[in-house]
């Protein structure tokens, strides 16, 4: 697999700090992210669990909740793959994904507080800085703790948790496929993160939605030729703005 022993020593001693299984999703997972596996790579389970250190009925129960995630594709004949999406495929995500980050988008504008603002600010700051450097690893990094940021803000956990199943295939997947792309287009990513900013800051939920959705539509049409429509159905508009965003009721 070409990964130096150091990267793996890493990885083996995570194994103690939670359930074998776990631990073993999670090597994987890192090495997805890190692109030490690649979209369409197969993942040899014999070797794998020689490599971490575990059974492979352990490894099978990883690959489980790897699949059930998306990160990873089981054939009955021909053995597990690093999951590898197509254009179609983005669409169909982003068609889930962009009526719930909506939601959060609306909600997190609304309960907007001067701490929150700055370190929104400062981590479309590193976006813009690691464009700018070509660090990916970085990018991807401050990417989804922006995001993950404005779902814990939305105040509703099962909308956060819908979100992370839906959104980390599209974060990972979406650098993995494009780890060479030109400086310009690292830089639009970050202009994209600049305007949903923007439209966050405002304090405003129908300024928010709209910066997002024109941002966020555009950015991807023109990146993933995806063919995305910026219009969302009024019903999520109204279940967004009715919410009441104060201290929940028992």
């Amino acid at each position: 697999m070409g990964a130096g022993s150091e990267w793996w020593k890493s990885e083996t001693s995570r194994l103690k700090l939670r359930s074998a299984p776990e631990a073993a999703a999670q090597a994987i997972r890192d090495a997805i992210m890190a692109g030490k596996l690649k979209p369409g790579d197969r993942i040899i389970e014999q070797q794998w669990a020689s490599f971490l250190g575990i059974g492979q009925p352990t490894l099978r129960e990883a690959l489980k909740e790897l699949e059930f995630q998306g990160m990873v594709s089981k054939s009955a004949y021909r053995g597990t793959y690093v999951t590898q999406l197509e254009a179609e495929d983005y669409k169909k995500l982003l068609e889930v994904r962009l009526p719930l980050e909506v939601l959060a988008i609306e909600r997190a504008a609304q309960r907007m507080d001067p701490d929150s603002a700055a370190e929104l600010t400062s981590l479309v700051d590193k976006l813009i800085a690691s464009a700018n450097s070509g660090d990916m690893a970085a990018f991807h990094n401050a990417d989804v703790v922006f995001h993950r940021r404005i779902w814990e803000m939305a105040g509703n956990e099962y909308l956060r948790l819908c979100l992370e199943t839906v959104s980390l295939r599209l974060f990972v997947f979406s650098v993995l496929d494009r780890g060479s792309r030109l400086p310009a287009e690292n830089q639009a990513a970050a202009e994209q993160h600049k305007g949903i900013l923007a439209g966050l800051l405002s304090g405003d939920a129908r300024a928010a939605r709209e910066a997002y959705l024109a941002h966020t539509v555009n950015y991807w049409n023109a990146h993933y030729d995806v063919d995305l429509s910026p219009e969302m159905p009024d019903c999520a508009h109204r279940v967004s703005v009715k919410q009441d965003i104060g201290p929940s009721q028992p």
